[in-house]
């Protein structure tokens, strides 16, 4: 059983942000949400996060930016960042793995399994 957690969304479309904060919410968790990645990135360095879901592109500070940046401060190593995009080509994955993401999804999301999949990385942090 997976206790709430709180969340942060990086995200530039409202809806998609206002749908993955919905489900999320639902779920009993905490959802924290930005709408650029300058704005992202202030929050996760500002408070502590259990999980970053965070968009590629967006505008001022674009997503490889936000994990290349997060990934460089210690304490933000062990929180998972998952991608949620609509890069979904060849390769897209790989690069977001590369710049510091713990896995990547495709937009649209799936609302039925979306919430149950982002879970999945809730175990994982490590508590200090």
């Amino acid at each position: 059983m997976t206790t709430t957690a709180t969340i942060l969304v990086i995200e530039d479309d409202d809806a998609s942000r206002q749908l993955v904060t919905y489900l999320l919410e639902a779920s009993g968790h905490t959802v924290l949400s930005a709408d650029n990645g300058a704005a992202g990135l202030e929050l996760a360095l500002s408070q502590p996060h259990d999980l970053i879901l965070c968009d590629l592109q967006m505008p001022i500070m674009n997503g490889y930016q936000v994990a290349q940046t997060l990934r460089s401060h210690p304490r933000w190593r062990a929180v998972p960042l998952v991608a949620v995009t609509a890069f979904s080509m060849p390769g897209d994955r790989e690069k977001a793995l590369e710049m510091g993401f713990d896995d990547h999804f495709s937009k649209p999301i799936t609302p039925e399994t979306f919430v149950q999949q982002i879970e999945g990385f809730l175990g994982t942090a490590a508590a200090p």
